[in-house]
């Protein structure tokens, strides 16, 4: 497993360093990983391709336009060893493939090597070892996928991959340089946004019987499991191994680090308490030496002190939980301006709040000690000062005032009024006047006396019906604003003016023009039934003659009988002016019959039929007509004509072939045979049947046959 950590890094932020490792044995022949019912790795317009490879099995044939080792099934991007010792790298889309060659014998027997293949939707990259060997621009901008449910493979069982493979992944974005370069060492998470797949190959126990193993797992976000497919599984070379143990040479690199009093170097066995350069060696990512240089920056913890005096109690600095409530000395940390601890040692003093109590009694209000405030109510007052320590100082004042007393009388006015509190003071005009007396709580007593005029004025809206007579016995006859004068007759025997706002209300002439349908009731409840001129009086609410009016009524009645000329109907209506007509099907409750809409209407069949007639405003509609008309009743298959129809009950039969023996019945509505008639010979036979007007069914019977048609009598 991936164990050794770097924390803080310029190389390999974010990430876990190889260590050695597990990983996967191709035999060359037909192992592979198959991953169906993949998530997002059919889709990507971007992409990335890596895996850490060890060729120990260049096929002798080897495929010189494949890529063996990442396979979309559709077609859609291939990538691996080809062309002998070379790379391939394939990607498609609708119009045909692109391909990039590495034909030069780049790879390395029995070394490990790390390839990588990139598209950024322009360029296509092949990377060996973090270097770029080669680059093509592409002929389309994103890769097309012809299944986006194919699937996609590690290795392959037709050309077969011999050798190695660790830290097999897919991304969906074309990965730079020097991710590149930094991730070959790295082993990601599944928060690393964009990785698609990540294939480390620790689901086994390197060199061991591992057939229990069947599948290898995702450490992306996705979790698309790969299936293993003809691998043994209990020997090395079709089964898991140890992988990325060979050394090639001592692994270089840098890094920064700040802390405060002393810092640990990566390795974890060395201390340093001064900034400065140091070497530290580490395991690098092939399991051997990786020596890296690290810039250490310390930073030193400062000390300060602190005296506080505080009320009650006093809320730590480093700790807002944290709250003392004794005096002492105390120590606290907190960061100081280049992150480390401030050490503060805290003197503090708690302090008590004191208290004092004044009690005042006196007229009026108050003026309360040390505040200067004036109270002019009885009660507990309580102020507060901040003393030493910040504590409040308490003054509670008992406060009780001996109130002064007001109050005030309304004196009448009619020519003069004497002060009821002094006789010797006269008032002769209306107006507000104040005496003072004392009360018995010894305080002053204010009086108020509002000297009111006793004469009263006042004003008034009057309607009436055509005059009107004031209390004071005048008469007016016209609407305007009066004034009068009552001596003596109000309350306090003052006089009382009165202005008087006059309505009088006079009956005023009106006409108007109605039109109604069948009848017309009036506003006042008169019912007529032809036009003519009503005339009316309407009464106010007082009960005056307000309008007098005359009402010129025009009363519509439509005429809805119907007329018959053969096979026409005919309105009574036809020729008013203004008419217009709709017929309706009295047997599709009174569907409208499109197109009939003049005052004639042409039958086009027997039925029941009406019509509406809108006359201006008025609409009313005729009663169904029945209708029957002369012609051909197949009933059963079977022909007979009746003629004439309508009729008086005098008609013609006439069959399309004699019948012997036969029998005519005529049966009204309510299915009762109303005449009945045998004839030895029969085809072609004239009725005369006393009927009432109606509608009734004709029955011809003979030699097993049936004939059956309706008439109308009139």
């Amino acid at each position: 497993m991936k164990k050794l950590i770097l924390s803080i890094t310029s190389i390999l932020f974010g990430a876990q360093l190889f260590s050695q490792s597990t990983a996967l044995h191709f035999d060359g022949v037909n192992d592979y990983v198959k991953i169906t019912n993949h998530k997002d790795l059919s889709g990507p317009d971007k992409i990335t391709l890596e895996s850490w490879i060890y060729v120990d099995n260049f096929n002798s044939s080897p495929c010189s336009n494949c890529a063996p080792l990442i396979w979309h099934q559709g077609g859609s991007y291939r990538f691996g060893t080809g062309n002998g010792k070379g790379l391939h790298f394939d990607l498609s889309d609708a119009n045909g493939t692109q391909s990039l060659n590495i034909t030069s014998s780049v790879l390395k027997d029995s070394v490990w090597h790390h390839i990588a293949g990139t598209f950024d939707g322009t360029w296509m990259r092949i990377y060996l070892d973090g270097v770029v060997l080669d680059s093509l621009r592409t002929k389309f901008n994103s890769i097309g996928y012809t299944s986006t449910n194919a699937d996609v493979w590690i290795g392959d069982p037709q050309t077969g991959y011999g050798g190695i493979a660790e830290e097999t992944r897919i991304w969906n974005y074309a990965r730079s340089a020097k991710e590149i370069k930094e991730g070959m060492i790295t082993t990601y998470d599944n928060s690393f946004k964009g990785l698609l797949l990540q294939y480390s190959y620790e689901d086994g126990d390197p060199y061991k019987d591992n057939t229990k193993v069947s599948s290898v797992s995702d450490q992306s976000s996705l979790g698309n499991k790969g299936s293993l497919e003809n691998f043994d599984l209990k020997d090395s070379a079709s089964n898991f191994v140890i992988g990325l143990a060979y050394c090639d040479s001592t692994v270089y690199g840098s890094t920064s680090a700040t802390a405060c009093e002393q810092y640990r170097l990566p390795s974890g066995k060395r201390m340093v308490y001064k900034s400065g350069t140091y070497n530290d060696t580490i395991r690098s990512y092939q399991g051997c030496d990786s020596v890296i240089t690290v810039k250490v920056e310390i930073r030193y913890n400062s000390v300060g002190s602190l005296r506080v005096v505080a009320c009650d109690s006093f809320k730590s600095l480093a700790d807002k939980t944290l709250v003392y409530r004794k005096s002492g000395k105390y120590q606290e940390r907190i960061p100081n301006a280049v992150g480390c601890d401030s050490i503060i040692n805290i003197d503090l003093t708690i302090t008590k709040p004191s208290t004092t109590s004044l009690k005042y009694s006196q007229c009026g209000s108050v003026t309360l000690s040390g505040t200067g405030k004036v109270v002019t109510n009885s009660g507990t007052y309580v102020d507060s000062f901040t003393g030493w320590g910040g504590c409040d100082s308490i003054i509670i004042h008992e406060v009780t005032i001996l109130k002064n007393s007001s109050a005030s009388a309304n004196l009448d006015l009619c020519s003069f009024v004497a002060c009821p509190t002094d006789k010797n003071v006269i008032y002769k005009q209306p107006g507000v006047y104040y005496d003072t007396i004392m009360n018995a709580a010894g305080c002053d007593s204010f009086i108020t006396y509002n000297v009111i005029s006793a004469k009263t004025t006042g004003e008034v809206d009057v309607t009436a019906c055509n005059s009107y007579k004031s209390p004071n016995g005048k008469t007016w006859t016209e609407s305007g604003t009066y004034r009068d004068t009552l001596y003596g007759a109000n309350s306090k025997a003052c006089d009382s003016f009165v202005v008087i706002n006059l309505n009088l209300i006079k009956p005023k002439a009106a006409s108007t023009s109605i039109t109604a349908c069948e009848s017309y009731t009036s506003p006042g409840g008169k019912r007529v039934t032809s036009s003519g001129k009503i005339f009316e009086t309407y009464k106010s609410t007082l009960g005056c003659d307000s309008i007098i009016q005359t009402i010129d009524v025009t009363i519509v009645n439509i005429d809805t009988k119907i007329n018959r000329d053969w096979n026409t109907l005919i309105s009574a209506s036809k020729g008013v002016s203004g008419a217009k007509f709709q017929w309706l099907d009295c047997q599709q409750d009174l569907q409208k019959i499109d197109g009939a809409t003049s005052a004639e209407y042409e039958a086009s069949g027997n039925g029941e039929f009406a019509v509406e007639i809108t006359q201006g405003s008025c609409i009313d509609t005729s009663r169904c007509t029945v209708f029957a008309f002369t012609g051909t009743e197949n009933i059963g298959g079977l022909k007979m004509k009746i003629f004439p129809n309508p009729n008086s009950g005098n008609f013609l039969i006439e069959l399309e072939e004699s019948l012997s023996d036969a029998s005519v019945e005529i049966i009204d509505l309510a299915g009762k045979c109303v005449w009945k008639m045998h004839y030895s010979e029969m085809k072609d036979q004239m009725v005369n049947a006393p009927l009432e007007s109606g509608m009734y069914k004709v029955q011809v019977k003979g030699a097993g046959k049936t004939y059956t048609s309706a008439i109308v009598v009139q």
